[in-house]
């Protein structure tokens, strides 16, 4: 094989691939990547395949020149530091057998792979069958709920995102007891033989998800089997694993007898979110939010640490009502939301706030019980 790529996109997509390779392994082949060159003139490109077993990618990348078709497996992380390295000079590679010989920015290296056929199999897509989604919303919906996803493994089903098609809705939804994010957008899949659908899909293929999406596609092709998802865009296929399990009721947790509303600017509100913090530690993680007419009042204290008290002049004419909330919590849904201002509803101290922003995304946020 010897292919000429341009280095940009080539070490781009060694970036997506070590967020699939594991480090280590018992399994050594999965630590490499294998490297496909295919074609001639604009339809030359170069696909890279990497697996860990239980998640899969297949990212293609244009190649400015073939010479000679063929396929080497490489240390991923090896390629990756080189192609860091390397400038924004062109790269090639050329190998024989189990050796590649890699030019790029005055420098050249010679790296030891393995047999392509020690490498597993990287499953393809089949379009017939598969449901396409429109990718208008899709990434704001990833990034909308990822955060709130569990990262305790005792709540298996709670570690990935509700994936669901109903009717004419695309629903996203994630959860770790604490914290709910629901986002919808009505567009419908097409294709397919189910209309509706729910799967739980690991985090780390959402936001791989995202990564791959371009200004070029306008859908995803989408293929579920019993226990796996396969995802096409114009440029990768992602294959992963779901989730095993049963999804809370998402809408039996979401309130809607709130009786009280304030609204909120979302840049003001997120500076003195991180005021407050600055005085509490990873231990006591609360800041008591007070709503007053006309006024918000942060208040935080923690014992050998401080105090913190940020006021913030709000459009508020209802009775005065304090909760207490995580503030990392509150920051995390504020780094997502793009609106420019946002909605809390609230009942009393001990229910959850719920956060709005326009009509179709949900924050529902449970306070805390600590007394500041």
């Amino acid at each position: 094989m010897k292919v000429k790529c341009a280095r940009g996109p080539l070490h781009e997509a060694f970036q997506l691939a070590l967020t699939v390779v594991p480090q280590r392994s018992t399994i050594p082949a999965v630590t490499n990547v294998k490297l496909a060159a295919t074609g001639s003139g604009k339809s030359a490109q170069l696909e890279l395949s990497c697996t860990d077993l239980e998640f899969g990618l297949k990212v293609r990348v244009p190649a400015l020149e073939i010479k000679e078709e063929g396929t080497v497996v490489l240390p991923a992380q090896r390629m990756a530091g080189i192609l860091r390295e390397a400038g924004d000079a062109d790269v090639v590679i050329d190998s024989d057998g189990t050796l590649a010989h890699i030019k790029a920015s005055g420098a050249s290296f010679k790296i030891v792979g393995i047999d392509p056929a020690d490498f597993p199999a990287v499953p393809g897509f089949e379009e017939k069958g598969a449901l396409q989604v429109d990718t208008k919303d899709l990434g704001e919906m990833i990034r909308k709920t990822q955060f709130a996803v569990s990262s305790e493994v005792v709540r298996y089903a709670l570690t990935g995102q509700l994936f669901e098609i109903h009717g004419k809705e695309l629903r996203m939804v994630a959860s770790d007891g604490k914290r709910l994010a629901y986002i919808r957008s009505r567009t419908a899949g097409k294709g397919g033989e189910a209309k509706n659908l729910r799967v739980i899909v690991p985090t780390k293929t959402m936001s791989l998800l995202d990564r791959v999406l371009t200004d070029e596609d306008e859908a995803v092709w989408l293929h579920i089997e019993e226990t796996q998802i396969r995802l096409k865009t114009s440029r990768a296929m992602i294959f992963s694993r779901l989730i095993d399990g049963n999804f809370p009721d998402y809408e039996a947790v979401i309130p809607n007898d709130r009786d009280k509303k304030v609204m909120l600017e979302r840049e003001p509100l997120h500076a003195a979110v991180r005021k407050a913090s600055l005085m509490t530690t990873d231990k006591t993680r609360a800041v008591k939010f007070t709503f007053a007419k006309g006024k918000l009042t942060l208040f935080t204290r923690t014992q050998d640490v401080g105090e913190a008290n940020v006021e913030l002049p709000i459009e508020y004419r209802g009775e005065e009502i304090d909760i207490t909330f995580n503030p990392d919590y509150v920051a995390d849904y504020l780094k997502v939301v793009t609106d420019e201002s946002v909605e809390l509803h609230l009942k009393d101290r001990t229910s959850a706030g719920v956060f709005k922003s326009g009509k179709d995304y949900v924050y529902v946020l449970m306070p805390l019980t600590v007394n500041l």
